[in-house]
């Protein structure tokens, strides 16, 4: 009988694309998928460990998962296997093996099937796409990153940037288009640096453009891009180019000059860029992150955060509060720390105001005609389906809730948006 496995992934989009390759890797091997975890041989679990509150759910799914294990082999893997791998060991001995992070052909090497791993290692099998959205899917363009922003701990995990051929990534893209994929969603930890290492200059446009070329894909959407180098060139393919999603997923982590300085961020004439980006792409939706209670920010520092939000009215803005992470040079900064009550404050009040301008932003929608991808059918509710535009990312953004007419999950259809909420926009189907 066929061996089992189940599996969870934690964290971000590049993590589930680790995931989907130890899939492929595993049933390669013959082995199959299991429904739940009692039912399997084998327990995999792809970890995050970029902040505390991400370390704390990795360890309370892999205690939750191993509280009623008996015979299955448990496998870690991932960001916080591969950070606290030895440390982790000692706490959890149900734990069989820890393994760090992917790597072709690891998942059975643990397990004991060398001739098999060997195979996976000299033909890697093609990816097996996670179910739940069978018309969307994100490429993995590196792996790695050469920022040393003073917060982030990613480069001590994962290493230097490490990008990926534009030929290789072609030809994954062709075979997801093969699978039905209709919007491919780029992602790296810092997307923009694309091919610096590999090609010696910044080399995204170029993989736009071979992506466009070769693969009939009707969205391409850009993910966690840093404002170094976001080139007058890409925004213009952007502008022209109707498959290239009009959105931006660029973190900006700060306004304050002072406070971008201390976090080791090159965010050159930010606002200038935001504007220009604004300019050249007509329509384009910016979403953004940023970092709140970093040490020596002032309340001056966070007006200035403020200001810049409220000229910009990005149509998405999420935040986090500054932990801690050992091993990065925040913690090595003599400037005082931001007590965690009041950067909450300063975060609870920049999310307040940015509800107030998402709402305003949907709410000049109605009327509009818009294209919408359909995600998913709205089972035991008044919708029919749920859906997006170009303007969100999927399971991040804004939805779209079609409250009219019938059509097929993954279709892109002309909708008319007749209500708007500061997450929500409903629409009837034309056509």
């Amino acid at each position: 009988m066929a061996k089992k496995f189940y599996s969870i992934s934690l964290g971000c989009a590049k993590n589930q694309v680790d995931s989907e390759h130890a899939t492929a890797e595993l049933l390669a091997a013959d082995f199959k998928i299991a429904k739940n975890p009692k039912e399997s041989d084998v327990i995999l679990i792809n970890t995050c460990g970029f902040i505390e509150a991400a370390k704390e759910e990795s360890i309370e799914a892999i205690l939750s998962l191993l509280k009623n294990k008996k015979k299955q082999k448990a496998i870690v893997y991932g960001c916080l296997s591969q950070r606290y791998k030895h440390e982790l060991a000692k706490e959890i001995p149900e734990v069989d093996f820890w393994l760090g992070n992917y790597r072709t052909g690891m998942l059975l090497e643990a397990l004991g099937f060398e001739s098999q791993a060997k195979l996976c290692k000299a033909n890697p099998p093609k990816r097996i796409k996670n179910f739940e959205y069978p018309h969307h899917a994100y490429l993995k363009i590196a792996e790695g990153c050469n920022r040393a922003c003073s917060f982030c701990a990613i480069p001590l995990i994962r290493g230097r940037q490490v990008s990926q051929s534009i030929e290789k990534l072609v030809e994954e893209a062709k075979q997801l288009e093969e699978n039905g994929v209709l919007e491919l969603s780029l992602i790296a930890q810092d997307l923009s640096s694309y091919g610096t290492d590999l090609y010696k200059t910044a080399s995204l446009e170029s993989l736009l453009e071979a992506l466009l070329k070769n693969t009939n894909i009707p969205w391409l959407r850009l993910m966690y891009l840093y404002p170094e180098h976001i080139t007058d060139g890409l925004l213009n393919l952007m502008a022209k180019e109707p498959r290239i999603c009009k959105y931006a997923d660029m973190p900006i982590q700060h306004a304050s000059d002072k406070m971008l300085k201390l976090m080791r961020r090159k965010n050159k004439n930010l606002r200038d860029l935001l504007l220009k980006m604004r300019e050249m792409v007509p329509g384009i939706s910016l979403r953004t992150t940023v970092l709140l209670g970093f040490p020596g920010e002032t309340h001056s520092d966070f007006e200035e955060l403020m200001n810049l939000a409220e000229e910009i009215q990005f149509e998405h803005l999420g935040g986090f509060i500054w932990s801690p992470e050992e091993g990065t040079a925040a913690m090595k900064l003599k400037e005082e720390r931001v007590p965690v009550e009041t950067a909450r404050l300063r975060l609870n009040a920049l999310i307040e105001r940015q509800e107030e301008i998402s709402e305003e932003k949907n709410i000049r929608l109605i009327g509009q005609t818009m294209d919408v991808i359909l995600d998913s059918v709205a089972e035991e509710s008044e919708f029919h389906f749920y859906g997006r535009t170009q303007g969100s990312a999927l399971e991040t953004d804004n939805i779209v809730r079609i409250v009219e007419g019938s059509g097929n999950i993954g279709e892109i259809r002309k909708v008319k948006i007749i209500d708007a909420t500061a997450h929500e926009l409903d629409a009837i189907l034309l056509g």
